[in-house]
């Protein structure tokens, strides 16, 4: 269909967010024309976006749905560059993201120091997006009636109750709702952006633009188009120049412009956003003159205060009756037939989940805190006193189970795996990006600023040394996959234990776990003639470790060096476009917009993803996106001069095509 030159508004960007705005606003009024623009291509009904289990899928770097920003190398990864992917396909990150629903904490909001944005105001809002499939203890914290739909998903791995049991024992409660903006510590069986009754992933894609497009003639969609930037005439911005994402030659670089009566809403998401923005000439006066762009609102703090929680990843053996989806991952043909016969009949099954079953938050004990004190990067107290200490729902660190290992088999020996991984909530480092050129195709000056900041390593190592003693009180332990580990010395009690798959099937079984040794290992992973005189062998259903591993202060440095060789992103990018005033606040130095997502110095710019917060989110960032898609309809409503029952803006039911499998109960 050939679009018309002219909207009402204009959205740039179809990621978790922008089709959020994009919905609600084409169901506000239906004479009002609405521009959705995307660079990636549709997921309508895409089989490899709406079955859950194959997101691992769209992490390879030969993906066609994301994009991958390379940094400057740093000194803070030991002289490596950090690659930050970012979605590249309508819905965004909720088309290709690891399905993870979890929920920021009450004091995150009301830190953004913002009017309008306190969580008591912007409860009813995150409540106004999601359908809450669950038994629920909490009715006044979820929502029952919204597109975006919340479940167990309709598979859950043995290992969950494992991993639960495991976490338990540690002294870390299970709670049965850690989403309910005030539990800041505790473990619970996770929940997933997944439709019970169908098994699909619940993305906003489906939810809010295509359920829309079925049934009005409003909403416009531009796909595979690229926005390079915002028109400004005269103080307000009009219009919006696009190109094609991928031209195969220069010649078929062929600009369009589609004006904007009403408003621009720039939603291209944390890395693309202040691109964007900078290009159309907003950002700092003299960085702009330097690249060849003609400064037109100074804003120097666009493309600052970029943020990310930094994850890493550590793999463990599993016994061979561990159920895991290593098999499937593998390719062997009658596990894969297997999975999708029972999805495409049911919707359940192992594509009817993420794999990650079981997770915490959590918050260290003061015991921990003075532990920290003797690490050789000591210096995370400082910021327990200022950001953490009299904010208890604010967790520190998170970590999940796996069940599996969803990397390159090929650079793993054989058997089946689980992972942990483990991400920082609060990061202190900043970092930033920058345009070095007016061309919408060219990378940009990009510093992710991973762990620039030296209160960031203490709980990154720490959250490490957790998730390993969980890891040692499950059933399904069978040691450590080494290279997956840090390098320790050969003859420190901390030593990674690796096995080969004979010795895994020999050892680890019911009854022949080794605990209580002097060193705190398990002595069944070392040869026969090598165990201390005198190891424990307890039954598995018994006891587990008796005592956690002790860890030198060289075994620490080896942790921090790993840490450093192999923390990456969490594909949770905020912050570059903040909310903030112009001349800055306690939270950041040079503000972008105000509390209505005005672009300061604009009429008729708003900005609309994850990079207005001006401080970290402690969840997975999807439910932060939706939140901030909803308020950001709100606000463009009442600019234009709606209230009332319109404000709620409801959007009609997405149903596939054919779709005739009986609703799934539990």
């Amino acid at each position: 269909m050939s679009l018309p030159e002219e909207f009402d508004i204009i959205v740039c960007g179809g990621g978790s967010c922008g089709c959020v705005v994009a919905g609600r606003l084409a169901n506000l009024d239906h004479n009002l024309k609405v521009l959705l623009i995307e660079a990636g291509e549709s997921n309508l009904n895409n089989p490899w976006v709406f079955r859950p289990g194959i997101y691992p899928k769209n992490m390879k770097l030969d993906s066609k749905t994301a994009s991958f920003y390379e940094s400057r190398p740093s000194k803070w990864l030991a002289g490596r560059k950090a690659v930050v992917p970012a979605a590249h396909i309508l819905g965004g990150g909720s088309s290709i993201n690891f399905l993870m629903y979890t929920r920021a904490s009450a004091s995150d909001y009301d830190d953004f120091q913002a009017k309008g944005w306190t969580t008591e105001e912007l409860l009813p809002l995150m409540k106004k997006h999601e359908t809450y499939q669950r038994a629920c203890h909490n009715k006044e914290v979820h929502g029952f009636e919204g597109p975006i739909k919340v479940s167990f998903g309709n598979y859950c791995y043995p290992i969950k109750d494992d991993f639960l049991r495991a976490t338990e024992s540690q002294g870390i409660p299970t709670v049965d709702d850690l989403q309910d903006l005030h539990t800041g510590h505790g473990a619970e069986h996770w929940l997933k952006w997944i439709n019970r009754d169908t098994g699909r992933r619940s993305d906003s894609a489906h939810a809010y633009i295509h359920a829309t497009r079925a049934v009005h003639s409003n909403l416009y969609l531009a796909c595979n188009t690229k926005v390079d930037k915002v028109i400004i005439e005269d103080g307000r911005a009009v219009g919006v120049q696009t190109v094609p994402t991928k031209p195969l030659h220069p010649s078929q670089v062929k600009p369009r412009i589609f004006k904007a009566r009403k408003q621009i809403v720039v939603s291209s998401g944390t890395l693309s956003s202040p691109l964007v923005l900078q290009r159309s000439g907003i950002g700092d006066p003299e960085k702009l003159k330097a690249v060849g762009v003609e400064p037109k609102v100074d804003l120097p703090g666009v493309g600052l205060n970029f943020q990310d929680h930094y994850l890493t990843f550590s793999v463990f053996r599993a016994k061979p009756e561990t159920e895991s989806f290593d098999d499937f991952v593998r390719g062997v043909p009658d596990v894969q037939k297997k999975v999708f016969d029972e999805w495409a009949l049911k919707g359940t099954g192992p594509l009817a989940t993420n794999g990650i079953e079981a997770g915490v938050k959590i918050r260290p004990t003061k015991e921990e805190l003075e532990e920290f004190k003797t690490w050789p990067t000591p210096h995370f107290n400082d910021g327990w006193e200022s950001y953490f200490k009299n904010k208890p729902d604010k967790p520190v660190m998170h970590y999940s189970v796996i069940a599996g290992w969803f990397g390159d088999h090929m650079l793993m020996p054989p058997g089946n795996f689980f992972t942990m991984f483990h991400f920082l909530e609060y990061p202190f480092s900043r970092g930033s990006t920058h345009i070095k050129s007016p061309d919408p195709y060219a990378t940009p000056d990009f510093d992710t600023g991973f762990m620039n900041d030296e209160r960031d390593m203490a709980p990154m190592v720490w959250g490490y040394i957790k998730s390993r003693e969980t890891a040692r009180r499950m059933d399904a332990y069978a040691g450590e996959v080494q290279n997956m580990h840090p390098f320790f010395d050969y003859d420190s009690p901390a030593r990674a234990h690796d096995m080969d798959l004979e010795t895994t099937k020999r050892y680890a079984l019911p009854g022949n776990l080794s605990a209580g040794l002097q060193h705190g290992s398990w002595s069944v992973f070392l040869p026969e003639a090598d165990r201390k005189p005198g190891a424990d062998i307890l039954n598995s259903n018994q006891a587990h470790i008796r005592e956690d591993l002790k860890y030198s202060k060289k075994d620490i440095e080896a942790v921090e060096e790993w840490v450093k060789r192999h923390v990456e992103s969490t594909w949770h990018s905020l912050g570059t476009c903040s909310m903030a005033p112009r001349e800055g606040n306690s939270i950041v130095k040079h503000g972008v917009l105000d509390e209505r997502l005005n672009v300061h110095g604009v009429k008729g710019l708003k900005v609309a993803d994850l990079s207005i917060c001006p401080d970290n989110v402690g969840c997975n960032t999807y439910s932060t996106a939706l939140l901030i898609g909803e308020k950001a309809a709100m606000l463009v409503a009442e600019d234009l001069g709606y209230s009332g029952d319109a404000l709620q803006m409801k959007v009609p039911d997405y149903h596939a095509p054919g779709e005739t499998r009986l609703p799934f109960r539990v």
